[in-house]
């Protein structure tokens, strides 16, 4: 057995031969963790999860090491297995250069078209042989360096107002433990729901002073400013800043990216990004409050029309497809349909679908009906598939359709989680980014106690026709203003998107000029460099697909000019 928690910080207790030590943010005082010892003699696992914070757990009790993550998959664990024994790592990229692992293409093209369906990109990372540990779980290695991975707790069930009560007792410990343990506490203050609620929560704490920055963004016409100056206006403790960049643009400045462990998607917005956070850098930030996670974790997929068709609670089907059916200007009638339809689609005929529609080159491929709802589907990046690759990601896909085990009543719940943990895999990166710039970059919303909270609640009962978040509206009542928990409107960034897209569309052609995913296969890229010209001239296209697509050739850029710098360090050794 071999681990490495390679950049991260720890505290750690022992008693004997009994070791326990946390790595990320633990908001849990000496004694208590101390008394986490009890729990590594009783191998209690679940029980070194409930303390406030971003954590990962390593226990050792003189027979076994045990590596828990947290519920979410934020804090990734690696392992790999050479020589007959297990290696584990915080960081892939680590593990891969002990084991001298290979870069492997057909991993990273499956998470980028196929990424919240793990039936099919599996555990695998950009690096062959090196697999990621699933949220939720703990990595178990005994003394002759041989392992096995368990689920160490299950999915709860909770009534609304229950879970309203947790989610609020966990996101306001959340943020409280995190504003006293600041000497400079920052904060996004977007002026959306989630970013806004966490500051004004921050600044109820007891003596917090909270820095607070807004991206004015020029390009993207949106209401957010104005939402947080409202927020901010009067507020004791908090120091309200808007800022302005004329250069903080999607793509811009794409060589100068921090290096990432994984390919993150978001990779070519890190200058958008850093337009505001270096305002924060500059002040000395210790502990930064985003928002990240909270749609993911408290927004719906409109998939839960299918578990209320399934219900036959015909009253709020027709509210809610009615709702559906006037936002995206579709027939009611079709909605409905398709929520019944979907009720009646196993998870293995999804899976199957899947197969055959990733077997099928796009330009034959019927349009798909807009009132169509599925459990899983491709991403727009599919378009661009080699044969090759259409014909090795649909037999992945059917293979795991054979192999489906999932309830057909717990579909809704498998999707949840399964989205929820990709975000995880997005989190560790967009952190390791951040980081990379100086901030320390954190997510209240996907500590423990908030997760287990949020998705202790069927996703029907998470949706609602009049607010965004219904979940979280509840919890924050009386602690945020009314008139932001009703906000119905969501700021937007496509100006930017399109505006960076425009300036920058020489670098993304050379980028993708010297395509890797081309080279070896897997990516037509002649296909993507029209889509670029397409997007460029402002023609409404595959602008996500596109951002993927690019996010990981940098990342794979980025490998080989560290792989060959590393070789030279050899060499001239």
């Amino acid at each position: 057995m071999h681990g490495s928690l390679r950049g991260s910080a720890y505290r750690t207790v022992g008693d004997r031969t009994v070791r326990l030590a946390v790595v990320g943010n633990c908001y849990t005082d000496e004694r208590q963790l101390r008394d986490g010892l009890r729990a590594v003699r009783a191998g209690q696992w679940a029980d070194l999860t409930h303390w406030p914070g971003s954590y990962l757990v390593v226990a050792d009790d003189g027979y076994l090491t045990v590596v828990i993550t947290d519920v979410a998959g934020t804090r990734p664990v690696y392992i790999a297995e050479a020589q007959g024994r297990t290696h584990w790592s915080t960081s892939a990229r680590s593990l891969a250069l002990r084991i001298r692992a290979n870069v492997d293409h057909a991993s990273i093209t499956a998470r980028l078209v196929c990424p919240t369906v793990p039936e099919v990109t599996g555990d695998g990372t950009a690096f062959a042989g090196v697999r990621r540990m699933p949220g939720g779980h703990a990595l178990v290695i005994d003394r002759q360096g041989r392992h096995s991975i368990h689920e160490y707790e299950q999915p709860r069930a909770l009534g609304f107002t229950e879970a309203v009560d947790e989610l609020r007792q966990g996101l306001v410990s959340a943020v409280s433990h995190r504003a006293r343990s600041a000497g400079r506490l920052t904060a996004d203050f977007s002026g959306g729901l989630d970013s806004t609620s966490l500051v004004l929560l921050a600044t109820d704490t007891v003596g917090a002073e909270v820095f607070a920055v807004t991206d004015a963004d020029a390009t993207s016409l949106n209401e957010d400013v104005s939402y947080a100056q409202r927020a901010a206006h009067g507020r004791p403790g908090l120091h309200h800043e808007l800022i302005t960049d004329a250069d903080g643009l999607f793509f811009a400045e794409l060589l100068d990216a921090p290096a990432t462990d994984q390919p993150f998607p978001d990779a070519a917005r890190w200058r958008m990004r850093a337009a505001y956070q270096d305002a924060c850098v500059e002040r000395g930030s210790d502990v930064h409050l985003t928002g990240s996670g909270a749609d993911t974790l408290l927004a719906t997929s409109p998939t839960y029309l299918a578990d209320v068709a399934a219900s036959h609670d015909m009253p709020t089907l027709l509210q809610h497809s009615l709702a559906r059916a006037r936002l995206r200007h579709l027939p009611m009638y079709a909605v409905i349909a398709a929520a019944v339809r979907l009720a009646h689609t196993t998870h293995s005929s999804a899976l199957r679908q899947l197969a055959q529609d990733l077997a099928i080159d796009p330009a034959t491929a019927r349009p798909e009906p807009p009132a169509r709802l599925r459990w899983v589907m491709a991403a727009g990046l599919r378009a661009w598939l080699t044969p090759k690759a259409r014909h090795h990601l649909s037999l992945r896909a059917a293979a795991a359709a054979e192999d489906c085990t999932v309830d057909p009543s717990q579909i809704s719940g498998h999707r949840a989680w399964a989205e929820l943990r990709e975000f995880g895999t997005y989190e560790a990166e967009l952190r390791n980014q951040a980081q990379a710039l100086g901030l320390p970059h954190h997510a209240p919303y996907l500590d423990n106690a908030v997760v287990r909270a949020a998705m202790a609640v069927p996703a029907a009962a998470r949706a609602s026709v009049t607010v965004q978040k219904p979940l979280l509206g509840a919890a924050l009542r009386n602690l945020v203003p009314d008139w932001l928990l009703q906000r119905r409107t969501k700021g937007a960034y496509d100006g930017n998107a399109y505006a960076g897209l425009r300036r920058h569309s020489s670098a993304l052609r050379g980028l993708l000029a010297h395509s890797e995913l081309a080279a070896e296969g897997w990516i037509d890229a002649t296909a993507a460099r029209a889509e670029l010209d397409r997007l460029t001239a402002g023609v409404p296209g595959k602008l996500a697909a596109l951002e993927s697509l690019v996010a990981a050739e940098l990342w794979l850029q980025q490998h080989r000019s560290s792989m060959a710098a590393s070789a030279s360090e050899v060499f001239h050794a």
